[in-house]
């Protein structure tokens, strides 16, 4: 599980000083483009040898708290089976992913949440060209890992995933914050 981190020198769009707490159970991670949902995703793993290469400079810029654990995680844009598979060698998969869409094959990924327990689960927009029905059925799987004792940390962007969940971390106001506060200040623009 993952309790916290701190940048401790500046990072991307982080300046030294920050630092963002985690809960147990789902936090999602919340606010426009460009405000650092993926790369705090990317620090956390980077900090914690998760993504090394990637990231081999964060573990000296970072003070990360956690327990060891299984880790299970997903960048929805980047890792997509649909755009991985055309360049897969087996054959099947290209032509059973040519004629899924995008957010079929996000689906596939999803689904194996359902048994996922006693892990963190760490989630890149998940809800990326996922319909409502889907979106609902994400929220059912997120509830239900951590309800297995899973720590999930999903950046997301689509409302109807975001309201059904009390409080989100808003990295556009560098705090916890209650759903209908933070979709209110999107509404409006503050």
């Amino acid at each position: 599980m993952i309790h916290s981190i701190e940048f401790t020198e500046k990072w991307r769009c982080f300046k030294a000083g920050d630092r963002f707490e985690f809960r147990p159970g789902v936090n999602l991670l919340v606010g426009d483009q460009g405000c650092g949902k993926s790369s705090l995703l990317g620090a956390v793993q980077g900090a914690g040898g998760e993504k090394p290469g990637q990231f081999r400079d964060l573990r000296e810029k970072t003070i990360l708290k956690y327990d060891p654990c299984k880790v299970f995680s997903a960048d929805f844009e980047k890792d997509n089976p649909r755009t991985k598979g055309y360049f897969d060698k087996d054959i099947r998969l290209q032509l059973a992913l040519m004629y899924s869409s995008h957010g079929q094959s996000n689906l596939t990924i999803i689904n194996s949440l359902a048994t996922a327990a006693d892990c963190l689960i760490m989630l890149d927009e998940p809800d990326t060209a996922l319909s409502i029905r889907s979106c609902m059925k994400l929220v059912k799987l997120l509830k239900g890992a951590a309800d297995r004792s899973s720590q999930v940390i999903a950046a997301v962007h689509n409302i109807s995933v975001i309201q059904e969940f009390e409080d989100v971390l808003s990295l556009e106001h560098g705090e916890w914050m209650r759903n209908e506060v933070f979709i209110a200040s999107q509404l409006t623009g503050e």
